[in-house]
């Protein structure tokens, strides 16, 4: 893992087109030489949540990893 303390807008890019491949925190952030847990934090705090549910609610898939619909079957 390196020691750079920010992630760049190609590292961000990457997280994104790995969650739209389904592809876990961990094979993320190997691909671009994180650690798993900086992933999920980087996803947790940017995403962005829309009525995703007939009924107007958040989708309960939401609340545990990857924290996004990106690649969802459901979407």
């Amino acid at each position: 893992m390196t020691k750079h303390k920010h992630l760049t807008l190609s590292d961000r890019n990457d997280i994104q087109s790995g969650l739209d491949r389904m592809e876990t925190f961990k094979t993320i952030g190997q691909k671009i030489w994180k650690d798993p847990t900086t992933v999920s934090k980087e996803v947790k705090r940017n995403k962005q949540i829309r009525d995703t549910t007939r009924k107007g609610g958040d989708c309960p898939l939401l609340k545990k990893a990857p924290y996004v619909c990106n690649g969802c079957p459901k979407r």
